[in-house]
């Protein structure tokens, strides 16, 4: 990218990234470009995509997105609201998005392992609402789940939603999990739509085979983002202001990165694409996500 015949070229570049959701990557490609030849238009997309990612700063910065995102998403004022509060109530939303969840290609993948495994104690590190936590003590009843959110919001639905005496959550990082559970805690851990988000990815992996036994299973679900560009791409914006997800995983890297773990699987699980969700120009080569398993060692 440094040796583009000009800016705009670069730009085409950078905003193809961006579309596939690495920012990362992105800014790479930009600040190169830029030091090789520089330009007002470079430095100010770098600038721009710079602008992205100061909630990665500190940890206190990364909660506080996480949180007010999740606060406008989860709770909403209005009879939409009022409605939801209902369903919840009811007990309703619990059982409508337990049946949705268990019909998920990934958590299916995830049963898999769970029968492999037989786990007594499963970590959840990034639970969100808590939907396949509650699929997992659902359709498990044996086996102690602990969900660990980042947001509060989250959290606090994940509560009210909770019908299961063998599911639980708690406030915490996904690359904090070392800090509220032993060493050797868990037979498995698994991450759904996280490392995607996370400050320190390598941190994170830490964190949550540390509180693993050894043999127990680490699985985690990424992006799959590849495209191909049939025309000019307009410029790219956050949807939520802020680059929520920061960087995406190629099937390569993630064999190089994990494929000599004990028992290494990945599995492409294929996505809809939905139209509108992204320019006519982009064109999916192969779009969803990844479903990673190793064991421990």
């Amino acid at each position: 990218m440094t040796d583009a015949p000009d800016p705009d070229t670069v730009l085409q570049h950078v905003r193809f990234e961006c579309y596939r959701e690495n920012i990362y990557g992105a800014l790479e490609i930009v600040e190169r470009a830029h030091a090789a030849r520089p330009d007002p238009r470079l430095a100010a997309e770098a600038a721009r995509i710079r602008s992205w990612l100061t909630h990665l700063d500190s940890r206190e910065a990364y909660i506080g997105a996480q949180e007010l995102q999740y606060r406008r998403l989860r709770w909403r004022a209005g009879l939409k609201q009022l409605e939801k509060r209902l369903r919840i109530w009811l007990g309703r939303k619990t059982r409508t998005m337990v049946e949705r969840r268990a019909r998920n290609p990934e958590f299916v993948e995830l049963e898999r392992e769970i029968a492999s495994t037989r786990p007594a104690r499963v970590l959840d590190a990034g639970s969100g609402e808590g939907g396949v936590a509650m699929a997992v003590a659902a359709r498990h009843p044996s086996v102690r789940v602990e969900g660990v959110e980042v947001a509060a919001a989250n959290v606090e639905l994940a509560r009210r939603l909770n019908r299961f005496a063998n599911a639980a959550f708690r406030e915490g990082l996904a690359e904090e999990v070392d800090r509220l559970f032993p060493a050797g805690s868990f037979d498995l851990a698994y991450s759904f739509a996280v490392l995607e988000h996370v400050r320190d990815v390598e941190g994170t992996i830490r964190a949550i085979t540390h509180v693993l036994r050894p043999g127990g299973r680490f699985c985690f679900v990424v992006p799959m983002h590849e495209f191909r560009a049939t025309g000019p791409l307009p410029e790219y914006t956050p949807v939520h202001g802020y680059a929520d997800h920061c960087r995406v995983f190629t099937e390569r890297e993630l064999h190089a990165r994990f494929g000599g773990e004990k028992d290494f699987r990945l599995v492409k699980i294929p996505g809809r694409w939905k139209a509108g969700e992204f320019p006519e120009a982009l064109e999916p080569i192969e779009f969803g996500s990844f479903f990673v398993a190793y064991t421990r060692g």
